[in-house]
């Protein structure tokens, strides 16, 4: 993390771990892993659309998530980035559909997996951290059914031990009296308790993709800390990869090795977290880091704000998706930019950033 991160941003999520993970989540059970395959990405999305009818919500998207690594994907509601989770998990609700693209998974194009195969992938080697826990868990079924389940059908537990690793997890993830709750309902559990089964359910058996959507919007500041550093620690010492999607910039700060934005669908800049903290590219990347808290201000002046909204799929604007509401926007950006490459490893689409 660049050391003025601490003072641009008010992250507030560096509280100490409370508890290491079991035995059987740590890295004692990690992939022997040849060098080559340590090098190619986990997860490699290549130009990816997503369509409801004949409107495009993902846009043309190609982004890779390595083995260790996080990949964070930042942007405002509405920019496709959870479209994009869904499409990894082949969960694109109806009437949407992908229209292009693959989806490599471990050298295995997703798209092309009969939905026999893709539902073996799902929870085993992907898994997904919903943001809505309330509408993900089922209400009639108890918290600790619903945890031990995917360990008996992926790795063949039995009962008894799958609800033994369910009451580890629940007290990984800051559940108090793991063992009592487990007979409990979602609706006996508050709104950040219900996240917290949710975390427990997604690393159940040890993934290795964690997709992670807002994980911890609903968590207070020191067991989001607490959160963050668990996955992140995972990741290494399991070589998981993490795409996790937030637009929190704390979380960013705290979680990221790389960084994507994304706007109206499409990739507007990737970067590394440091690149991406010390010089944003895309002027949309410039104003969502104005947005950000500065740490010990104290100035009553009113935050800077993007103008404007996220446009509609539906009603993109020509050329440039982001000019109507770009301090910087001219003649230019009449004509959509491509993506580029800045460098080894930066990508943006600007004309100003090549201007």
């Amino acid at each position: 993390m660049p050391s003025s991160l601490p003072l641009r941003i008010s992250c507030g999520i560096f509280a100490p771990s409370q508890k290491a993970p079991p035995p059987w989540l740590q890295a004692d059970t990690i992939l022997n892993l040849s060098p080559k395959e340590t090098m190619l990405p986990l997860l490699d999305v290549q130009h990816l659309t997503v369509s409801f009818g004949h409107v495009p919500v993902v846009r043309d998207l190609s982004i890779q998530v390595f083995r260790g690594r996080t990949l964070c994907l930042v942007g405002e509601s509405g920019s496709g980035k959870s479209m994009t989770a869904f499409s990894v998990m082949r969960l694109v609700p109806q009437p949407g559909r992908i229209t292009s693209g693959s989806l490599l998974f471990a050298g295995d194009d997703l798209l092309r997996l009969e939905e026999k195969n893709m539902r073996e992938r799902r929870g085993r080697d992907i898994s997904m951290i919903f943001q809505e826990p309330m509408t993900s868990l089922n209400p009639v079924l108890r918290i600790g059914r619903q945890l031990a389940e995917p360990m008996e059908i992926h790795q063949g537990l039995h009962r008894r031990e799958a609800e033994k690793r369910a009451v580890e997890l629940m007290e990984l993830v800051g559940i108090p009296d793991p063992a009592r709750r487990l007979n409990d309902y979602p609706h006996q559990f508050s709104g950040g308790m219900r996240q917290r089964v949710m975390i427990a359910m997604a690393l159940a058996c040890s993934p290795k993709l964690l997709l992670a959507d807002e994980p911890t919007t609903a968590l207070d500041i020191t067991i989001q800390g607490q959160i963050l550093r668990l996955l992140g620690k995972l990741a290494r010492e399991r070589d998981m990869g993490v795409l996790l999607i937030t637009h929190d910039l704390g979380v960013v700060a705290e979680a990221a090795d790389d960084v994507a934005v994304m706007y109206a669908g499409q990739l507007m800049e990737q970067a590394p977290v440091s690149a991406f903290f010390e010089r944003p590219l895309h002027p949309y990347s410039e104003g969502l880091m104005a947005c950000a808290p500065l740490v010990g201000n104290h100035d009553r002046t009113r935050l800077p704000s993007i103008p404007g909204m996220v446009p509609l799929p539906s009603e993109l604007p020509e050329g440039c998706s982001f000019s109507p509401r770009c301090p910087h926007a001219s003649e230019a950006c009449r004509k959509a930019p491509p993506l580029r490459a800045v460098d080894e490893h930066r990508l943006v689409r600007c004309w100003k950033a090549f201007s």
